[in-house]
């Protein structure tokens, strides 16, 4: 943005005509030309331009050119999810008049898709990207591979359509980031946050040790914490894997998130880590880590409705707790997952109630009546897979191959559709 340009942006923003402004200046002509750069203009008649509009053109003039190193600097912060500075230049940048008309306009509002992100407003998020993409046809190269970054990482935690449909969309998306253009690697992360979530582990590991080594590069710790994350899953997996080694890696990781001051992080490695002892039967392992990842997340909420399932699933596998304690506890992960609305921890629990009553008649109509509909309708695959083996497995127990045949049938399909 030249200084004729910040002349304009001001006198439109005062109201102004240009011949209003020349008055007793110059001429209309003069100013137009000044405003588009097509002349050389006195510093005699910049100062009186100011005067009248009121500015310190200098200043502007300053803040304008430190504006692309301050929109970098916001990027790198918000990589880095160091929300208080994050914060700080999000109010910053909310009170430069100019930023919205200035060729800088695309990226800072690219940005601003990317923070709300970090607060979890997915509504803003998706607003502000559907108007950069009619508002701005043609962006630059860096603009263009940050927007398909950011409907990348968007489509990850996008929670109103099927999961699987959005991680495909983000791997897609993804892919198409031209590298050398970009230069932001950290788009490697989330593509093996997608594979992950897409259970193609071998592609996870080798984008999550991609992005390793880049974060590596950058100095960004929290970030390798998270690539090496999905690393581990990726290798625990592996149930022939060397369980020490798995072990010993998440106890590093999880101290390192406590170095990091990041609980968010620290609870969900404690909670793969509980799950790991759990596939292995190691029941009081797994309660002792899922308990301990339970005291990091604020009751209540849907995060803390997910940890205390598991909790509770746990020790009901593993025989931990007297049944009136653990059908308390189930009872009221129900009442908590209604005053959420959160249906589908009010379906799980309801199941949990019933397998702790040892009522298992009952536990296999709810799940064929309405927990697998359900499951079905709100696309939770994973829920649906899971359940529905184990009614296939009670139909087969009771001879009742016909419906067992269409359970069968059904996730077959849902493999088939992986």
């Amino acid at each position: 943005m030249s200084v004729g340009e910040i002349i304009k942006f001001y006198r439109q923003k005062e109201g102004l005509t240009q011949e209003e402004l020349g008055r007793g200046i110059c001429s209309v002509t003069h100013v137009s030309k000044i405003e588009r750069g097509q002349t050389p203009y006195a510093a005699e008649i910049i100062s009186l331009f100011s005067e009248r509009l009121q500015i310190d053109i200098e200043k502007e003039n300053q803040r304008f050119e430190n504006l692309e190193n301050q929109l970098h600097y916001w990027h790198k912060v918000i990589i880095m999810q160091r929300m208080k500075e994050v914060e700080e230049i999000q109010k910053e940048l909310e009170t430069n008049p100019i930023i919205g008309s200035s060729s800088y306009a695309a990226f800072y509002k690219l940005l601003q898709a990317r923070y709300y992100l970090l607060r979890q407003d997915f509504n803003m998020t998706y607003a502000i990207l559907m108007r950069v993409q009619n508002d701005y046809p043609e962006l630059r190269p860096y603009e263009k591979n940050l927007l398909r970054h950011v409907w990348g990482i968007y489509y990850l935690l996008d929670y109103r359509n099927s999961k699987k449909e959005c991680y495909q969309k983000a791997i897609n998306i993804l892919k198409e980031i031209d590298r050398t253009e970009y230069g932001n690697l950290e788009y490697y992360y989330h593509l093996a946050a997608a594979y992950q979530w897409m259970n193609s582990y071998v592609l996870a590991y080798s984008y999550a040790e991609k992005a390793l080594r880049y974060y590596k590069e950058v100095d960004n710790f929290l970030g390798a914490l998270m690539a090496e994350s999905i690393m581990l899953i990726s290798i625990g997996s592996n149930v022939e894997h060397d369980f020490k080694e798995v072990e010993a890696a998440y106890r590093r990781l999880i101290h390192n998130s406590e170095l990091l001051n990041k609980p968010d992080k620290k609870t969900m490695l404690l909670n793969n880590l509980g799950y790991e002892y759990f596939r292995r039967k190691d029941y009081q392992n797994a309660k002792r880590t899922f308990k301990e990842s339970l005291s990091l997340v604020k009751k209540p909420s849907v995060l803390y409705l997910q940890r205390w399932y598991n909790y509770l699933k746990c020790c009901l596998e593993g025989k931990l707790m007297r049944k009136p304690e653990l059908l308390k506890h189930a009872r009221e992960g129900l009442a908590m997952a209604k005053v959420q609305e959160a249906t589908v921890y009010m379906i799980v629990f309801k199941l949990l109630i019933l397998q702790i009553e040892e009522n298992y008649e009952q536990y296999y109509q709810y799940i064929e009546k309405e927990a697998l509909p359900y499951f079905e309708s709100s696309k939770s695959e994973m829920l649906k897979k899971r359940f529905g083996k184990e009614l296939f497995h009670y139909y087969m127990k009771v001879e009742q191959y016909e419906k067992a045949v269409q359970i069968s049938n059904q996730l077959i399909e849902a493999i088939q559709s992986e």
